[in-house]
């Protein structure tokens, strides 16, 4: 599992450095959501947390995750935020250019 060196790990969540640490090393972190790109490289998915103690889930993949949100309405705001900048920096939402200069430059591999 990768995650992104600058991830974002939102506000909302009490114990930050607790949550990743705890994520990395495959506890139950319930209630968080974890932001990444889709397979469909201009957008971004959400999945519960939870889902990634899965064994099937967790093999590594080319996508790290981007963000860690406070439940489904807060992880929906980080992806608008994240639009909104790809468009004050672009002119336009284009997420995939936007992730791959602002995330991708420095992404830390986790087993």
């Amino acid at each position: 599992m990768k995650i992104a060196k600058n991830a974002y790990v939102s506000q909302k969540i009490r114990h930050k450095t607790v949550t990743v640490a705890k994520f990395r090393v495959n506890k139950l972190v319930p209630g968080v959501f974890i932001i990444r790109e889709a397979d469909d490289p201009d957008q971004l998915e959400i999945i519960r947390a939870d889902f990634f103690k899965q064994p099937g889930l967790r093999r590594p993949d080319d996508k790290p995750i981007l963000a860690f949100a406070a439940g489904y309405d807060d992880a929906v705001d980080i992806i608008t935020n994240i639009t909104r900048e790809a468009v004050d920096k672009y002119g336009y939402p284009d997420l995939k250019k936007y992730v791959y200069s602002e995330y991708y430059g420095s992404v830390t591999y986790n087993s």
